[in-house]
Order: C-alpha cells, then sequence, then structure tokens
C-alpha cells in the first residue's frame, strides 16, 4: 500500500468517525428537546386541565401563566439547542436550512399569535377560545414538523408532524375541559415515544443524503 493511500484511508476514518460523534451529539440533543417539550405539554397542559374541570384545584389565574411559562422555557430551550447544532460540525447549505428552519417557529408563532387576537377581538366566546388557542398551538406545531421531517427526510419529526395534527383535531372535537387532558397525555407520551426509539438507534435522526 502506497503512503498516499494510506494517508487518505486514515483522513477518511477521522472523517467518518468525526461525522459519527456529531451525529451521535444531534441525536442526544433532539433526544433531550423532546423530553423538555414533552414535560411542557404535560405540566402546561394538565395545569390549564385542572383549572378547567367542575371544582378547579388550579385557580385560572395561575393556569394561563404557568402555560406560557413552560412553552417559554421549551421555546427558549429549542433556540438554544438550534444554535448549539448549527455550530457543532453543520456547515454550508445544512447550516443554512437548520437557521431558517428554526426561524420558521418564531414567524410561524408569532402569526398564530397575532391571528388568533384579531380573532379575539371579534367577541370570541371564552369556551371557544379555550378550544380554539390550543388547537391552533398544536396544529401550528405539527405542520412545522412535518415540514422538517420533509426537509431531512427525518421520519422521527415526521410522524410527530401527523400526531400532532390528529391530536388537535380530537381534543377540539372533545372539546373543554377533556382537550386539555388529551394535550397533557398524548402529547407528551408521542414525544417520549419517539425520543426512547431515537435514543435505542430504532429511528434514524436526520439528514438521509441522497446516494443519485
Amino acid at each position: 500500500m502506497s503512503p498516499d493511500r494510506d494517508q487518505a484511508e486514515r483522513m477518511l476514518r477521522v472523517m467518518q468517525s468525526q461525522q459519527r460523534m456529531t451525529q451521535s451529539r444531534l441525536v442526544r440533543s433532539y433526544v433531550v428537546l423532546l423530553v423538555v417539550w414533552a414535560a411542557a405539554w404535560a405540566l402546561g397542559f394538565g395545569v390549564l386541565y385542572l383549572s378547567a374541570i367542575s371544582d378547579p384545584l388550579v385557580p385560572a389565574t395561575a393556569a394561563w401563566p404557568i402555560f406560557a411559562a413552560c412553552i417559554v422555557l421549551a421555546i427558549v430551550w429549542s433556540i438554544t439547542t438550534g444554535v448549539r447544532s448549527a455550530s457543532s460540525g453543520i456547515r454550508g447549505a445544512s447550516r443554512i436550512q437548520g437557521m431558517l428552519y428554526g426561524w420558521s417557529w418564531t414567524v410561524a408563532m408569532i402569526g398564530a399569535s397575532i391571528l388568533l387576537a384579531g380573532v379575539q377581538r371579534t367577541g370570541l366566546p371564552p369556551d371557544t377560545a379555550a378550544v380554539l388557542y390550543p388547537g391552533m398551538f398544536a396544529l401550528v406545531v405539527g405542520i412545522l414538523y412535518l415540514g422538517g421531517g420533509a426537509l431531512w427526510r427525518s421520519l422521527p419529526q415526521y410522524v410527530l408532524g401527523v400526531v400532532f395534527i390528529v391530536v388537535a383535531g380530537i381534543a377540539t372535537f372533545l372539546g373543554t375541559p377533556v382537550h386539555y387532558l388529551v394535550y397533557a397525555v398524548a402529547g407528551p407520551i408521542s414525544m417520549l415515544v419517539v425520543a426512547l426509539l431515537l435514543g435505542r438507534g430504532v429511528l434514524p435522526l436526520e439528514p438521509r443524503r441522497d446516494t443519485a
């Protein structure tokens, strides 16, 4: 074996090792992110449910701030995870895609909030608002996960997107206050299942590259 070929093979092994390390870090980050969001949904929607039952265990004046705090903390964690992922070996087009996709969450959430605020000004009844707000939130999250799954051909993200959209539809039809319980249980369970499968290597993350 020539020295040049031997050196090239060593460089290839080093590159493959670095790629495996980067992928491993991404998987761990995504697993933790799913656990964080599962906790946010379970606590946030769980508190809303306890505040909306016939004999409330939590006052509504405290439940909504708790819910908002859970979601904001999860969003901050998501942004932090995205920034770290972007600086951990991802370069070029993939990095730009990740950055634009991350900003898509912010734009979509702000847009949904403005839309809901506009609807609220028309005199939206409280019971309708209680169903519409979480339904819109879950629907937007589901669509964003569908987009992320299609962009990177990531099965976990795409499956979560489908699950969230289905959950939003079912919960909306069930109405208040049961819909809060559906979000508090079905959402976190689906996230934790995907996190477990990712952590065990049963499901791949992303990206999958074309071989053609």
